[in-house]
């Protein structure tokens, strides 16, 4: 299929898509894990950083107010591309037969910063939306009497698993494909964001699979305590840059 994409050019909305075999995720895993063979060092620092990152978020959501976690949470989503972006351009470079080294992770990282930082702005606005919705829904059903929303009224254990579960939905339906395609393209993050809408709802059963392993993986990374993530965390990065390279059709 020929690309119909290109970064000079304005007018498309968003890059095309392949449709992937059901088992591609099984694919996307293993070359992951032949990327972490492949630069183990680099691997598993940046599967540090993540597991330091997850501590963080943890320790603070159990001594500190529930207010706090969610800008921490916030400065996760900001924190987490940054650090994505290292695992890409190493699987990248990988690619191109290049020795990785963190002088260019970081100086990718620095140059898409600007798409980067509005990508995260944007799905932390959505988080923020959503938290702001949903309080609105529980007051309304807890207290129909009151006509002022009070942000006192504590969110009820479903309401807030459905938000987790709305919120997790749209961060990967947005983020799948977007942060790959801003650091291989240089595109907008309105771009990016678009183009992995359309590639998860055109291989929605696939992609649900793939959603499906991350959560399994990302179980195992709890249940060891985060240590899992010095491993889970580098290969799901680079099996993420495997899956963008597979799924969407650009210029180069």
């Amino acid at each position: 299929m020929k690309a119909a994409y290109s970064l000079k050019n304005d007018v498309p909305l968003y890059a095309p898509c392949r449709e992937l075999t059901f088992n591609a995720p099984l694919g996307w895993l293993k070359k992951g894990w032949q990327d972490f063979r492949r630069a183990p060092w680099h691997s598993l620092v940046y599967g540090m950083l993540f597991a330091g990152l997850g501590w963080t978020l943890i320790y603070f959501s159990l001594f500190y107010e529930s207010v706090l976690l969610v800008s921490l949470f916030i400065s996760a989503l900001l924190v987490g591309p940054a650090l994505a972006f290292g695992l890409y351009d190493i699987s990248q470079q990988l690619e191109r037969k290049r020795k990785p080294t963190f002088g260019h992770e970081r100086r990718k990282a620095i140059h898409e910063m600007g798409h980067e930082l509005m990508l995260a702005m944007l799905l932390s606005l959505v988080y923020l939306i959503l938290l702001i919705l949903i309080s609105m829904v529980t007051n309304i059903i807890t207290a129909p009497e009151q006509l002022a929303v009070s942000a006192a009224v504590p969110i009820s254990d479903t309401v807030s698993l459905l938000l987790a579960v709305v919120f997790a939905g749209l961060l990967f339906c947005a983020s799948t494909f977007a942060l790959p395609m801003i650091l291989d393209q240089d595109a907008t993050a309105m771009t990016a964001i678009i183009t992995s809408l359309n590639a998860v709802w055109r291989n929605k059963s696939v992609l649900a699979l793939w959603a499906l392993l991350i959560l399994a993986l990302v179980a195992v990374g709890f249940a060891t305590a985060l240590t899992g993530f010095l491993f889970i965390a580098p290969v799901l990065g680079y099996a993420s840059w495997h899956a963008y390279r597979e799924t969407i059709i650009t210029t180069a």
